[in-house]
């Protein structure tokens, strides 16, 4: 009953963290994407360029209050920073209950976080930067020094991992040859390779498909 309480405890704090993440990385986002310094500056409607108050501000409940509209001008709110927010409150909420109050937990909500990142940004600039997969990279490498798993097991399961990329690069690789045009985005190719430090061969096999499901299913 402890260990349940302790683990609904920091579920409730890690769904706010994962909101205001949302929030703040949707806000950086957008406004990098237009030019605009990412970090400076209050946040304002974009529409009447009023400075939103600290009820404006709240993540999910500042949309639902004012029913997805600036309580301004009116103007409506991109739904894109509702997803963002639910996004990350959903990820982390859910990061929490499954590895409940361990390090290892941090690990995954350093990773959710540079994902729901580069999610946002792909969406608004179609690039996957390499700032972020190196990120990952460095993420997953720290904290196998903190959480010291069986050294051989972890390479060898990262080793069988990493084999599902090079296999789908490689088929890449020769489809482009022989068709003569591009088959898939060198970020999605080195976005397998760093996510396969975290999943194993199966968990990245999943992965793919669900991502060219949904693809599939935005296209």
């Amino acid at each position: 009953m402890e260990e349940l309480l302790i683990t609904s405890y920091l579920c409730f704090w890690l769904t706010i963290l994962g909101a205001v993440l949302g929030s703040f990385f949707d806000c950086a986002v957008s406004r990098w994407a237009v030019g605009r310094p990412p970090f400076q500056g209050r946040s304002h409607c974009d529409a009447c360029g009023h400075a939103l108050g600290v009820r404006d501000l709240i993540p999910i409940l500042g949309f639902a209050l004012h029913r997805g509209k600036c309580r301004y001008c009116g103007e409506k709110i991109p739904v894109d920073c509702l997803a963002a927010e639910l996004a990350g409150a959903a990820g982390f909420c859910l990061l929490g209950a499954c590895y409940g109050p361990t390090l290892e937990t941090a690990q995954w909500i350093i990773w959710a976080a540079l994902l729901l990142a580069m999610g946002l940004i792909d969406q608004a600039k179609r690039i996957i930067p390499n700032w972020v997969l190196l990120a990952l990279a460095g993420n997953r490498a720290a904290w196998l020094l903190v959480l010291r798993p069986p050294l051989a097991k972890a390479l060898w399961q990262i080793g069988l991992a990493l084999f599902v990329p090079l296999v789908l690069l490689l088929l890449v690789l020769l489809w482009e040859k022989l068709r003569g045009r591009e088959m898939m985005g060198g970020g999605d190719i080195k976005l397998l390779f760093a996510l396969g430090l975290y999943l194993s061969w199966g968990e990245l096999l999943l992965t793919l498909l669900a991502g060219c499901l949904l693809g599939l299913g935005a296209a």
